[in-house]
């Protein structure tokens, strides 16, 4: 008898923990690849911060050279470069070049007060479940990707922007 209820109690473990595979196969096979230098960027729509009644998104600025900046209010480095950011907006906007913040996993007011504080006048969008997080691969805040106007990533920057030289050439190189 004794055996029989430890060969029920195995079985059952080995049924739970090949389900549990099956689970975690299906669920790393469905995933999507992360952005990469070299392909295209993955597609978006989302709320505007300053008009949450629009969305925007890649698609909203077709023929432009696209900076793509994640960013969050409680993230440090990503006080410390939203004016480089602004700064390389105002620059080369003129030429066609749209930064697009994304505010992730934060508190719309808290990310609206963000944009004011620094007064940032480039459009941001509002990704507070932070959805994007994996298709783009954003592995910590901030991140930036450059895109050309064919769509494909030129550059990506990993961290904070140091200075202006750094997206600037970024820039020139998508242009």
């Amino acid at each position: 008898m004794r055996g029989l209820k430890l060969a029920g109690q195995l079985g059952a473990l080995a049924l739970v923990l090949a389900l549990l595979g099956l689970l975690v196969w299906k669920v790393v096979s469905d995933a999507e690849p992360a952005a990469r230098v070299g392909e295209r960027a993955p597609r978006f729509s989302l709320p505007r911060l300053e008009d949450e009644d629009n969305r925007a998104g890649l698609h909203s600025y077709p023929r432009s050279v696209r900076v793509v900046n994640f960013w969050a209010t409680w993230c440090a480095p990503c006080r410390e470069e939203a004016p480089l950011l602004q700064a390389a907006w105002e620059k080369y906007r003129s030429r066609g070049v749209v930064v697009i913040g994304v505010d992730t996993r934060d508190f719309v007011s808290d990310a609206r007060g963000f944009v004011d504080r620094y007064e940032l006048t480039y459009p941001n969008v509002y990704d507070g479940s932070g959805s994007l997080v994996e298709p783009w691969g954003v592995t910590g805040f901030p991140e930036t990707f450059v895109i050309g106007r064919d769509g494909v990533i030129v550059d990506h920057i990993v961290g904070a922007i140091d200075d202006a030289e750094q997206i600037e050439s970024a820039i020139e190189a998508a242009l």
